[in-house]
Formats: C-alpha cells, sequence, structure tokens
C-alpha cells in the first residue's frame, strides 16, 4: 500500500466514513501496543497521554488536523518515535489494507467439513465440486470485465462456464491456473499440487519462478512445494484415476437410449433447475448424446435441436414447448 493510499484510510478515520472493517483495522493498529517502539509507561494515564500524542503526530504527517481542548508537549524521544511508528505502520497497514482488499474480493467462503461432495454453482454458471476437507473463496457475483478469480485450498473439480472475455483464474497455493472454459481438477492439499485437465486446455503458473506449463486433455502438472518445481506428466491420465476425480459428483452425464424423463431429472439435479415439458410425450423419447461438462444452456440447446422444440427460461424454471408455426 502506498502512503497516499494509507493517507486516504487515515482520512476517511478520521470522518468518519471508513467501512466497518476497515476502521476495524485502523484501530487495530492505533490502540494496540507498540513493544518495538521500547516507551516505558508509568501508569495507564500516561500511557493514554502519549498515546494521544503520537496519534497527534501521525495525522499531522498526513496532513490531518485534530483540534483538542489541551496540548501536552511532545518529548524529542517521542517525536522520533512517532516517526518510527508512522514507517512501521504504513509497512503494517499495507498488509492489513492487502488483508482487507481480499476481504472485499471473496464475499463467499465455502468450507466443506463433511464427508460428501458439496456443489456450488457461482454466479457465472460454472460448477465447482468441492471435496471434503476443502475451501472454496470466491466473489457473490464475477464482474462483467475483466478476471473471474476464486480461491482454493484443499481439492475440486472445476466445470467452468466458456467466456473468453473473462478467463477464470483459479489461485491455489502457490499455483495459480488460468482457464477460458473447461473442466479440470486441482488437489491443493499435502506437500504436492497437481493439477489434471479433463477437457479443454489450461495454462498453470508457478508464483515462485514464474513458470508456465501448459495442459491439454488427460495431461497433468506435478507442483512439488519442497523444491518449488513445477512440470508436466507426459503419461495421458488413465481410466482409475479419472474415475476418482470424478467419483461422487455429477459431471458425467453420457446417455445412452436414455428416456427423455430420466434425462431431464439428472439435468434438474445437476444445475438446480426445474425443467416442464409442454408436451408430455416427449418425456418418452429416447436419446443418445453426451452432455459432460457442457454448461446449462449449451445441454438445453442440443436437446431443443433434437427434439425440434424451443425453451425459455425464467430464474431456475425451463420450459421445454413446441415451435411457434410461421
Amino acid at each position: 500500500m502506498s502512503e497516499s493510499e494509507f493517507n486516504q484510510m487515515l482520512s476517511r478515520y478520521h470522518k468518519g466514513e471508513s467501512p466497518t472493517e476497515e476502521k476495524r483495522l485502523i484501530e487495530e493498529w492505533l490502540d494496540s501496543p507498540n513493544p518495538k517502539a521500547g516507551i516505558p509507561f508509568v501508569n495507564q494515564a500516561e500511557r493514554d497521554r502519549i498515546k494521544q500524542n503520537l496519534k497527534e503526530s501521525i495525522y499531522s504527517k498526513v496532513g490531518i488536523r485534530i483540534s483538542i481542548r489541551k496540548k501536552f508537549h511532545i518529548p524529542a524521544l517521542f517525536k522520533v518515535a512517532a516517526s518510527i511508528l508512522l514507517i512501521a505502520v504504513l509497512s503494517f497497514g499495507g498488509y492489513k489494507y492487502y488483508e482487507y482488499s481480499e476481504i472485499k474480493k471473496f464475499e463467499a467462503v465455502v468450507t466443506n467439513s463433511g464427508n460428501q461432495i458439496r456443489k456450488i454453482i457461482l454466479s457465472d454458471g460454472s460448477i465447482i465440486w468441492l471435496k471434503p476437507g476443502s475451501q472454496l473463496k470466491h466473489p457473490k457475483n464475477f464482474k462483467r470485465t475483466g478476471e473471474r478469480i476464486v480461491d482454493l485450498s484443499g481439492e475440486a473439480l472445476f466445470e467452468i462456464e466458456k467466456d473468453s472475455s473473462r478467463p477464470f483464474v483459479v489461485h491455489s497455493g502457490e499455483l495459480t491456473t488460468t482457464v477460458l472454459g473447461t473442466s479440470f481438477n486441482i488437489k491443493a492439499s499435502g506437500e504436492n499440487i497437481e493439477v489434471v485437465v479433463l477437457t479443454g486446455k489450461v495454462s498453470v503458473t508457478s508464483l515462485n519462478n514464474k513458470k508456465i506449463v501448459v495442459l491439454l486433455p488427460e495431461e497433468k502438472a506435478l507442483y512439488i512445494t519442497s523444491s518449488k518445481e513445477l512440470a508436466m506428466e507426459n503419461k495421458a491420465v488413465i481410466e482409475p484415476v479419472k474415475s476418482e476425480i470424478i467419483k461422487g459428483t455429477e459431471y458425467n452425464m453420457k446417455f445412452n437410449d436414455t428416456r427423455m424423463d430420466e434425462i431431464i431429472n439428472r439435468i434438474e439435479g445437476k444445475f438446480d433447475v426445474d425443467i416442464k415439458l409442454e408436451d408430455e410425450t416427449l418425456s418418452d423419447c429416447i436419446l443418445t448424446a453426451d452432455f459432460t461438462s457442457q454448461s446449462l444452456i449449451k445441454t438445453l440447446d442440443i436437446i431443443s435441436k433434437v427434439l425440434s422444440v424451443e425453451y425459455k427460461i425464467d430464474n431456475n424454471k425451463v420450459i421445454f414447448k413446441a415451435k411457434d408455426k410461421k
């Protein structure tokens, strides 16, 4: 955080305009002891008086004027201490401001402390299958422009809604995984971090040395935390490994000669929607299709073309109806 940003924080605090979290962080360092300064306090009254003087000195340095009834002489020792404290506060305040910014960026924190995989549907339609013992931090709503950023601790399977104008970024420990639209699994627990791509294409970057590895379907990147090494494993993801990754999720949406009513049940369960067929005879239709790693819209588009019907979406309700005759 720059000195200018810190000054603005103090100015907002002085005017009573600080957000609750920012106010708490400011008061935390203003009202906490400063053992490094080595200032002896004879009693609580002297401690409060000196702290007030230090605050006035710091505020003065950043251009904030405080009007008080009584003024006390600030010994040279405490003026020096105030200067030292200001430098220390700028560093500490920078950290706290970063912490505050992170809190603002990730408004939702989902922790899976149970034994079952937890499904999370993000505001852009992306689906995250959060594995037990893992945590995901994400914004409640992604911005219309810029990157879609989340933070993962543990393991999760990602099905990302395609949007070429807004790359999806996953921070997991010392790795950053960037995608446009694909499905992949990240395991950031223990000593190593693994990224396995099921569909699409992703780039994995090491924060330590900025090394980048690009992965295609059924390829895997392994980051060894102890040696800070990032490498791609050339062997393809064998079926047992893939099966373990998708186990307990609704990722697999492949149907062979399946009744339409069963397919609808699966779609409703995965995307948390309610689907209605205006023509009930459609439920008897038999379909062979693979909707794995497809978004809700893409899935509905395929069904509407195959069955020659139309659909409309109203919040979480989907209605299939016969096409209007022209």
